[in-house]
Parts: C-alpha cells; structure tokens; sequence
C-alpha cells in the first residue's frame, strides 16, 4: 500500500534523485568519459560527449525519481508538488548557468550553456508537469 506524503516530502525526493544522486553518477560516467577517450578526442568533442552523458543522467534522474514516487507514494497534492519541485529545479539550474558562464566568460560559453541547461530544464519541466497532471485527472469511478 502507498503512504500517503505531502508536498514536501515528494518535493525533497524528487530535487534530491534529479539534482544529487543521479548528476553525481553521470560526473563519474563523464570522469570515465575523459580518462578512456581524453587522449584520442579533441576538446571540444570531449565536452559534448561528456555534456550529453550528463543530460542522459539527468533524464534518467527524473525518469526513476518519478517512478519510485508513483510506486511508493499517494502525492496529497500534486499540484502544488509540481509547482515546488519546477521552481526549485528552475532556481537551481539558473544557479549552474550563472557559475558555469562567470567560469570563462565568453559568448560561445554563454551560447552553449545556455543551450545546455535549456535543454536539462526542459526535460525535467516536461516529465515532472506531464506527471503530477497526470495525478490531478478526474478518475473515473468503475462500473
């Protein structure tokens, strides 16, 4: 049987596995990238490889947040999870996208990150709204 959780618990559960624990495998996934291939790749290929891995992790992240939530618990108020989790999802990718553009500030940098986390935060936005409105549809009651 599912427990019952609030907003704040699905929120929490949700932030940690897309913006911690999955992220932190695909560093490790674009350590490994750079370490086998770093010799044999130039730079420039090596950073797309690494960032695509990086988006794949975070796809994953989301993916299996969203499942282990609909698996484990009955959301109180999807609504309002939804809305948490994409504003606090949104405060922190704004937060990367600040530090990795004052890292080497640069129009191409700015350019790329900016495609970059535009596309990680689309994806969470999408799954995250795509599920949470799937809790709030009017169930019809079985004949």
């Amino acid at each position: 049987m599912k427990k019952e959780k609030p907003a704040a618990s699905v929120v929490t559960h949700h932030i940690l596995n897309t913006t911690i624990i999955f992220p932190f495998f695909g560093l490790l996934a674009g350590y490994l990238i750079l370490k086998f291939l770093g010799n044999s790749l130039d730079v420039t290929t090596l950073r797309i490889l690494k960032d695509l891995v990086s988006v794949g992790f975070v796809f994953l992240g989301v993916k299996y947040s969203l499942s282990y939530i609909n698996k484990k618990y009955s959301v109180a108020n999807p609504e309002k999870s939804s809305k948490i989790s994409i504003i606090i999802f949104g405060v922190l990718a704004t937060c990367m996208w600040i530090l990795s553009i004052l890292n080497g500030f640069n129009i191409i940098g700015i350019v790329y990150n900016t495609v970059f986390f535009g596309i990680v935060f689309a994806i969470f936005f999408a799954m995250t709204k795509k599920y949470f409105s799937s809790l709030q549809a009017p169930q019809i009651p079985e004949a």
